[in-house]
């Protein structure tokens, strides 16, 4: 199947983007979080005021993917000197593995065209991201650890040469 657009949000696809972001965050760190430490995170890191700063600034680039008119998956995206930082990569399940990941990567690859690699952070406990990098060609560059919501997490800093 091919995607529909890729394209910058707005601020009226908020509630649509944090439908995303919540469905997302549940699937992926469910085993991880108990319901209200979950809860605590995502409505702080993904609070409408935030979102709405993050749309708004020229900086950064926030993708999202659109199927059928609905958004399905969504990508923040900043340049660091020679590198774009990879804030946050999401994708409804139900689309996961069509391609909608890549291209939502490579958008934000066109947002910085001097840029000369990409470096995010992948949760270790995150299999699916740590799987879905490795396969578009990211190495893993450091590890450092994080305390959320009680739970000690194993961050994964992964780079990729452009």
């Amino acid at each position: 199947m091919r995607m529909g657009e890729i394209e910058r949000a707005a601020i009226e696809d908020l509630p649509a983007i944090k439908d995303v972001l919540r469905e997302t965050w549940h699937d992926t760190y469910a085993s991880l979080f108990p319901g209200s430490a979950m809860e605590a995170i995502i409505s702080k890191w993904h609070a409408p005021e935030v979102l709405n700063d993050q749309i708004r600034n020229a900086d950064l680039y926030f993708g999202i993917a659109r199927d059928e008119g609905n958004v399905v998956g969504v990508i923040t995206a900043r340049q660091q000197g020679e590198a774009i930082i990879v804030d946050r990569l999401y994708v409804r399940p139900l689309y996961q593995r069509r391609g909608i990941g890549r291209q939502l990567l490579e958008a934000s690859y066109g947002a910085f065209r001097t840029a000369q690699k990409v470096r995010l952070t992948v949760k270790a406990q995150n299999r699916k991201g740590m799987a879905f990098y490795s396969k578009h060609g990211f190495r893993e560059t450091a590890r450092t650890s994080q305390e959320v919501a009680g739970a000690s997490l194993e961050n994964v800093v992964m780079e990729k040469r452009l």
